[in-house]
């Protein structure tokens, strides 16, 4: 299963830049074990199940398990080839030696974890950019990483404004909140692997961070939902193929209605977001323009200042 090992390595990566891919992991190695079950099930083997718990999940702990482990502990080469990292001697070895240098290492890796983890599972510092998950897709309350304001600068106007402001496109973000709802409505009718992949990747990156809002009242920002993303795109792609149809020409050699009307309607949406993100663009990357044109794109007005 060469690209379930590709997979446990980007998990792993995944994990190397933030904790929230281990519920990828957990999820995804779920998926493949019950896509496993389903397999076995469907060639007509007597004890599908057994099969699969003797002979896929073994190999399903070395692709979701191990693999991302090694990933993981990859990801932290320069910290254990370097004695100048953060917390890289927090345990002063009293003898010398290979073993004493191995196992002082190691000690003092699992002590910068367990930083890690207090740190972020006692953050509840208010913020006046923090924003609750359930208004992640709704781009309720993005983060402005830059904001100068400035005079006579920018052409004419005597009000500039210079930006940087965390958000997503409008355009894609609300299309996909349509499209999630699609694949709900598709997955239900006709248990397509498809849509219940896209769902359940989407849900690992959103719903685990209900738990630390309720239960936790942690400090939480909109940019918490970049993983969400990818996810969001495959479901409109899913639900643009849709729309679109299957390939084929009617008897005439003509492309079914459908299909034109689809393909209008998917190029059209493609080319509002292209559109949207132009729009947004001076505000993501710091361009200075006048004030009039900065506030013209703030789409929720107070919430997105």
């Amino acid at each position: 299963r060469p690209w379930r090992i590709a997979a446990g390595l980007c998990l792993g990566a995944a994990m190397g830049v933030k904790w929230s891919g281990l519920a990828f992991a957990v999820a995804f190695a779920a998926m493949s074990l019950l896509w496993d079950f389903g397999a076995r099930r469907a060639v007509g083997l007597r004890h599908p199940y057994l099969g699969a718990l003797s002979k896929d999940v073994p190999n399903g702990l070395v692709s979701f398990a191990a693999v991302p482990f090694v990933a993981y502990m990859a990801t932290w080469t320069g910290w254990f080839a370097t004695a100048t990292g953060y917390g890289r001697n927090w345990d002063q070895a009293t003898s010398s030696g290979p073993f004493y240098f191995v196992i002082d290492s190691a000690r003092s890796w699992v002590q910068y974890q367990w930083q890690v983890f207090t740190f972020h599972n006692g953050l509840e510092t208010s913020h006046p950019y923090m924003s609750e998950p359930w208004s992640w897709p709704l781009l309720l309350r993005p983060v402005a990483f830059h904001y100068q304001g400035r005079q006579n600068v920018c052409g004419g106007a005597k009000d500039c404004s210079e930006a940087v402001l965390g958000v997503g496109t409008p355009v894609i973000w609300f299309g996909a909140l349509a499209a999630l709802v699609a694949l709900i409505a598709w997955y239900v009718s006709s248990r397509d692997w498809r849509a219940g992949a896209v769902l359940l990747a989407y849900a690992m990156g959103w719903l685990p961070w209900f738990y630390f809002a309720f239960a936790q009242n942690r400090t939480m920002f909109l940019f918490y939902a970049i993983p969400m993303v990818p996810f969001m795109v495959l479901a409109i792609t899913l639900c643009a193929g849709w729309l679109i149809g299957p390939a084929g020409k009617t008897d005439d050699g003509r492309l079914p209605l459908r299909r034109t009307i689809g393909a209008a309607v998917v190029g059209a949406y493609a080319l509002l977001a292209l559109i949207n993100f132009w729009w947004l663009h001076p505000v993501l990357s710091a361009e200075l323009i006048p004030y009039a044109e900065w506030k013209a794109r703030m789409l929720f007005d107070k919430r997105w200042i």
